[in-house]
């Protein structure tokens, strides 16, 4: 039997396809900054300026003084045809500055989780939370809270950004594999 172009081309995708990586597999380490959108005003500056080349989740791997938000913005738009009105660049500048300033921890570029080998068990789990946690809020905040994994990264990411103590990168991994257990987005009451 002799095999047609058609089959040629077919068989070939097909084995690339297979070889390649998933989606998933690609994006195993990325973590990225969940920032929500402001309202108002600045809302629509955003919309209309911002977010046709970029993510606003991209202003979370800076902690910046005003004038360094403004030089950072004139820097990666030069040459590009983006121009605020001065009053929109103004209420830009102030939010950046207020919400990603110096007293911000920046999100990291590039996290990798550990790999976990062991799981918490919720007496861990609610162990953690009580030494952790409660240093900075109550914890209604995390039991109120139901997310996916991907999102409980973040959120235990940022928290360790702002300075909760996480001893290393696998115990860290154990809690956010239980909390999104736990507290999965999945969960109806």
């Amino acid at each position: 039997m002799k095999w047609g172009f058609g089959y040629s081309v077919v068989f070939s995708t097909l084995a690339v396809l297979f070889a390649m990586p998933s989606f998933a597999q690609l994006n195993a380490g990325a973590t990225r900054p969940q920032v929500p959108l402001p309202e108002g005003p600045l809302r629509n500056i955003i919309l209309k300026n911002c977010v046709s080349c970029h993510g606003i989740d991209d202003y979370a791997y800076h902690a910046l003084e005003k004038d360094k938000w403004a030089e950072l913005l004139t820097n990666l738009h030069q040459g590009m045809n983006v121009k605020l009105a001065d009053n929109d660049q103004a209420l830009l500048l102030e939010y950046l500055a207020t919400t990603f300033g110096t007293e911000s921890a920046p999100f990291p570029r590039k996290y990798i989780p550990a790999e976990i080998t062991t799981f918490y068990t919720d007496v861990e789990g609610r162990r953690d939370l009580d030494v952790i946690c409660t240093e900075c809020h109550e914890l209604d905040r995390v039991y109120e809270t139901r997310a996916s994994l991907a999102r409980w990264r973040v959120l235990v990411v940022e928290m360790r950004q702002r300075g909760a103590f996480l001893p290393d990168d696998e115990n860290m991994e154990r809690l956010i594999e239980w909390l999104s257990r736990v507290q999965s987005a999945n969960l109806f009451e």
